[in-house]
């Protein structure tokens, strides 16, 4: 059974999109890729180095802030449950993770004029996303949740249940590191300590092997 899921995490001037909508089927192919064809359809782009262009002019909506950045990452699974020990046991088979930058919620203000200036600070923030969620992708299938019950659709429920779970877990702790960055730079605007983030940020990254 393929499953594809969904949380929204509101986020201090960043935002983290974990999922979409639940849904699942049976008898189709896991991709191996992200959809991106449709999710660029819909809005939805891969991670990237932003540029003014990313971010509609809104004056209408988050006033406090010049830049608003809004970003994504999604998972979907392909599970298998079988008996064991008188009760259904469920685990994930296939596991697909994927993330970027959602344009629809973006937004700068007509009247903002430091948009080179704050591109960088902005950029850390869709960088710290990736990182989270590369973390995810690369979980190994043993290291996952693993669902149980009484029956076949019990067990699919817990497993759904604990991969929310994890998924809570990681964006609670890149929470605590988006605050931190906004608080250590000043929202960008103490440029020292913009620049020591953004180093080590890059340098995570290279560890990482993420690039655009």
């Amino acid at each position: 059974m393929k499953q594809h899921c969904s949380i929204p995490v509101l986020k201090y001037i960043f935002i983290l999109l974990l999922g979409a909508a639940g849904l699942s089927s049976r008898g189709q192919t896991l991709h191996e890729t992200p959809p991106w064809k449709e999710e660029m359809a819909k809005g939805y782009f891969p991670y990237h180095r932003l540029v003014a262009s990313d971010f509609p002019i809104n004056d209408h909506v988050h006033p406090e802030n010049g830049m608003y950045t809004w970003g994504f990452y999604r998972y979907r699974y392909r599970d298998h449950w079988i008996a064991q020990n008188g009760h259904a046991v469920d685990r994930v088979t296939e596991w697909l993770v994927w993330s970027g930058f959602d344009r629809n919620k973006s937004s700068r203000k007509s009247w903002f004029k430091r948009i080179d200036e704050t591109l960088p600070h902005e950029q850390g923030h869709l960088d710290i996303n990736e990182l989270y969620s590369r973390q995810l992708a690369e979980m190994p299938l043993e290291k996952l949740p693993i669902g149980e019950g009484a029956s076949p659709q019990e067990a699919r429920t817990d497993l759904s249940r604990k991969l929310r779970a994890l998924a809570d877990d990681i964006t609670a702790k890149e929470k605590t590191e988006q605050d931190r960055y906004d608080a250590e730079t000043s929202h960008g605007k103490n440029v020292s300590e913009q620049e020591k983030w953004s180093a080590a940020i890059q340098a995570r990254l290279k560890r990482a092997g993420i690039h655009f």
